[in-house]
């Protein structure tokens, strides 16, 4: 049975567009200073933090695998389970049952008009209706302006079938799986739904970005290798705001633990071997003691 990490979430930013892939590159980071391995399934930057949970970390080269019991209360991440393990020039992470902007379109208050435009609707033939411009509710995060024009639809029928079946959540992730080898590593991502509809992610060996206008931008797969010998490989990188929130889905860091201290040898004493049990000690070899004797004659 997996241990969980508890959703405590109430929503979080707006909604996003339309996506498609695109194949980018990957800077390396340099960094100076040596690191352990180390990983860890989410942290997230910006007006909502999450610390690395669950985090691990190999200083001695032994192998260390830690399960987050639960999450830091936000309004932005649940996730039900949660893996990350480090060694000697290893690192791994597993994630399971993502979930970012929980319930986010049913917040929306509709107008009895477009309840009342979506009720009359015909069932075909009303693909070039237009869609009001509503404005989404303000979720308390710094985002821009945004309203439903911005949503990924193409018409009246699509807006109502949205806003009045809303999806669970901005963006669901069934799963990531990252591991790190030395400097080579691999990401296996589930299924993913942005607004209820699947994206397909693609297998790729080098990083890849899902632009999502006009919020969030999802980098797969992103590498870096450090100045320090180091590797780290990110499953998914979520952008939102133009860096407003910065989320981070199962990170893992290769390298080599540094060396241990050798140690000086010292020189071996030598011991007598005791006697046997059943035989008296030899007795000590005596001092000659050097006297004068009285001469007589």
């Amino acid at each position: 049975m997996r241990r969980q990490l508890v959703p405590t979430i109430t929503t979080f930013a707006a909604v996003t567009g339309v996506v498609a892939f695109t194949l980018v590159a990957s800077a390396p980071v340099g960094n100076a200073a040596a690191r352990a391995s180390s990983a860890y399934a989410i942290s997230a930057e910006g007006q909502v933090p999450v610390a690395r949970t669950p985090y691990a970390e190999s200083l001695d080269g032994k192998r260390h695998s830690t399960s987050a019991l639960e999450l830091p209360k936000n309004p932005l991440i649940s996730v039900r389970a949660g893996t990350a393990t480090a060694g000697n020039d290893a690192a791994s992470v597993e994630l399971f049952d993502i979930t970012i902007g929980p319930d986010i379109l049913s917040q929306i208050k509709l107008p009895p008009d477009l309840k009342k435009s979506c009720d009359t609707l015909p069932a075909t033939g009303a693909d070039d209706l237009p869609i009001p411009k509503l404005p989404l509710p303000d979720l308390g995060i710094p985002l821009p302006d945004l309203s439903t024009i911005d949503l990924p639809v193409k018409n009246l029928p699509d807006l109502c079938k949205l806003l009045l079946t809303p999806p669970s959540s901005l963006l669901g992730i069934e799963g990531v799986n990252v591991w790190c080898s030395g400097d080579t590593g691999g990401v296996d991502i589930g299924a993913l739904t942005l607004l209820g509809q699947r994206i397909a992610v693609p297998t790729v060996k080098k990083s890849a970005t899902i632009p999502a206008a006009p919020l969030a931008t999802i980098t797969v797969n992103e590498q870096a290798k450090h100045s320090d010998g180091s590797f780290t490989i990110t499953g998914l990188t979520i952008n939102l705001g133009g860096g407003t929130e910065v989320i981070r889905l199962a990170s893992a860091t290769c390298a080599k633990p540094a060396a241990k201290p050798t140690p000086k040898p010292t020189r071996p004493t030598t011991t007598l071997p005791a006697p046997p049990a059943d035989q008296a000690p030899a007795a000590p070899v005596p001092t000659p003691v050097k006297t004068h004797h009285p001469v007589t004659g």
